[in-house]
This record gives C-alpha cells, structure tokens and sequence, in this order.
C-alpha cells in the first residue's frame, strides 16, 4: 500500500463497509441469526440543533451519500430536499425535519450509517459557516485558504462547500480544477524570505508568472505593513493590483487604523484601485467589523474546521408501523414549505396536500425521490446549479445568524 494513503480510506474500502462503526457489523450478525434480515424500515435524517447559535444550516453531501448507495447497489428507495437547501432543523410545530429518507431493508444498509452521516455533517458544517460569512462580507470577495488545516484528501470537499456557499476564489489546484476554474493566490512569505524582501520577490512574481495572473503582494512580512505596500508599489508600478495583510496576532496594532493609512498613501499615489484584503484567523466577527474597509478576505480555519452539523440516523416506521425511540417522532413524513410565509411543516408522507398552517395555501412538498429501487431517477445538478439554488434563497439572510 502506498504510505500516504495508510489512514486515508478508499472508495472501495467504504463501499465494503470498512469506515462503519463495529455495532453496525454485529448488528447485521443478529439480524441474520434470528431470521430478520428482511425487515423492512423507513429511517429518517434529522439534527436537534444548529452550530453557532444559528436559526437555518445550508444541507450538503447529498450527491456523495446518493453515489455511496449507487455504488453499493442496494435495492432501496431515497428521498431527499435538494441539497443546497436552506433551512432550519426543525418545523412550526417543533418537529424535526427530514433530510433525507432511506427506505428498504435495514439489513442491505445498515453499515452504511456511518459514511452517511460523514458525508452530510461534515459537508453541510462547512457550507453553513461559509454562507454566514458570505452574507457578512456583503458585496466584499471572499477566498477560500482553508485545506491546511485539514488532511489533503478532502480538499476538494471544503471548497467545494465553499463555492456553492458564494465563496469568490478558491486557493487549492485540484480544487480548482474539478470545479472548472482558476485557482486564486497572492505571494507567499517564502517568496518574499527567499529572495530577500518584498521588492524583489514581487519583481520576480511579475517576471516570471503569466500576465493574466493578478499580482497582489503580501505586505507584513519583515516591516510595517504601510511601508512594504508602498515598496510593492514602488517595485512594480502600475502592475500592482492589490495586497493582502496577514499580520500575525503578537504584531497586529490596531488593523483598522494601518489599513487607512495604507489607503491613504494610496491615495496619495492616486492608487486608490489597489484592492486590500485581510487573512489571518478571520471569523465573522473580523468580516463584520472590517467589510467596510477592505475589498476581500481571505478565510481559512473558521470554514476548514467548522462545527459539524450533528446529523442522525433513525428508524421511525418498521414493517409498515409507526415507531421511534425517545427524542424522536415516529412515522413516515413528509415537509411541506410556504414560501410567503417562510414556513416548514411535517405531515404524515401519505397526505395529498400540505396546507400552511398560516396562510392555509397548499404547500410544496420538500421530500423528492431519489434513488428507486437502487436507481438514480433524477439528473443531479452541477455546483453552479447548486449555487445558484443558495443564491436564490437569500431574502432572508438575517434568518442565517
């Protein structure tokens, strides 16, 4: 086995069942044994809260959990909201809403828990925390620096979230390349330790990268941040499209006031087009106080390691019979959405028409099938689709925070 993927599972390994929990694989020992290997159930996926004091959670790892099954080949049905969805996780009467439903025999799925809920927590974590900051930065860029701080092999996932969340710019290649795009980047402060200062690395950077690349420069490297922004400037001219500021916590004064009087000597220079972004262990909180300031951000560990959405798993109908176990509300459901009223309402899945319980207008039915009988049905759609799908239901961002 190659040594860089020892702790890293495959998709072969995962489709055989190899990432699950061990209860998992017992359980289907007794089911087997006691000749109930062919029960069938209806199990639902629900969260009891949302990180971060958040009221709504953008829903993510869809299309991962739907291949898994795919690939899996098992007989079952899967119902879902679409993903890209944004709401809340529970409905106007206080249920939990459904996410997502598999329907078949527990046996075929039951070790398959596990990466399910992997795919969706982890996914719709990062997607959440990254369209809160979206709706904080306003108008303002916002680029994802996040994969060192997470294991390589799951770049792509982070900014994929990122992207579909409305982040501007992603830094990582592969990333970038299998969402069909640039990657975005500024100088690095080994650049400029290598070469011996900011003036000669970014003469370097405009000498020998392409010209379709931006050149923004990174200005706090060995002095203050005014004076290597104008040594930058002075370095390459007209060139210089923007800086970034990535002052380390034990050197960072008071960054508002360096930043206006950054822009002042821009002004000065008549450079007032010079972008400045910030990087740096930014959360909400810097983008709110700093949006208005600034041109962009640079985001990296609040999105990378953002809280989990804690999804569950559970069986709420067997065998044709409503059940659940404490904390849960049993039977097969359905979520209906008044979009005038902005509100969600779980109904037993057999009901004709939901009715908001506001307006009293027939509500959409949220739960679409999936998977039937082990198939996908449905074409799925791309991440601009699904962007876009997120874009479309920011009218009411303060419901985010």
């Amino acid at each position: 086995m190659n040594q860089m993927h020892k702790w890293t599972a495959t998709p072969d390994e995962i489709i055989e069942g190899k990432t699950t929990d061990v209860y998992f694989l017992r359980t289907v020992q007794c089911l087997e044994d006691d000749g109930l290997d062919k029960i069938k159930v209806w199990a639902e996926v629900t969260t009891g809260g949302i990180p971060r004091n958040g009221k709504k959670l953008v829903f993510l790892g869809l299309q991962d959990v739907l291949n898994l099954f795919i690939e899996a080949k098992l007989p079952v049905n899967i119902y879902a909201i679409k993903e890209g969805t944004v709401l809340p996780n529970k409905d106007y009467n206080g249920v939990k809403i459904p996410f997502l439903i598999v329907e078949g025999v527990y046996r075929d799925f039951a070790i398959y828990e596990t990466p399910m809920l992997g795919f969706m927590c982890f996914q719709s974590g990062v997607g959440t925390s990254a369209l809160r900051l979206r709706i904080a930065a306003k108008d303002k860029t916002l680029l994802s620096f996040g994969n060192r701080r997470m294991p390589p092999a799951i770049a792509p996932t982070i900014d994929r979230a990122c992207y579909v969340a409305g982040f501007d710019g992603i830094s990582c290649v592969l990333s970038a390349e299998k969402l069909n795009m640039s990657a975005t980047g500024t100088i690095p402060h080994s650049l400029i330790m290598i070469e011996g200062g900011i003036k000669a690395a970014v003469i370097s950077f405009d000498r020998n990268i392409d010209p379709s690349v931006t050149r923004i420069a990174l200005a706090d490297t060995f002095n203050d941040e005014r004076v290597e922004v104008l040594d930058a400037l002075e370095a390459i001219g007209e060139k210089l499209s923007g800086v970034r500021l990535d002052t380390p916590g034990s050197r960072k004064g008071n960054m508002r006031e360096i930043i206006q009087e950054i822009k002042w000597e821009l002004k000065l220079r008549e450079r007032e087009d010079i972008k400045i972004f910030l990087s740096g262990g930014l959360t909400e909180s810097s983008i709110l106080e700093f949006r208005d300031i600034v041109d962009g951000f640079g985001i990296g560990t609040y999105v990378a390691n953002s809280p989990t959405i804690d999804f569950a798993f559970d069986i709420v109908n067997i065998e044709g019979k409503a059940i659940a176990k404490r904390g849960k509300f049993a039977g097969r459901k359905q979520v209906g959405y008044c979009e005038s009223c902005d509100i969600y309402l779980c109904a037993q899945f057999e009901e004709e028409k939901i009715l908001c319980p506001s307006c009293k207008f027939e509500m959409t039915k949220m739960l679409e099938k999936f998977i039937e009988n082990g198939e996908l049905i449905t074409i799925l759609p791309t991440e601009k689709e699904i962007q876009q799908h997120i874009q479309n239901q920011r009218n009411n961002e303060e419901e985010m925070q």
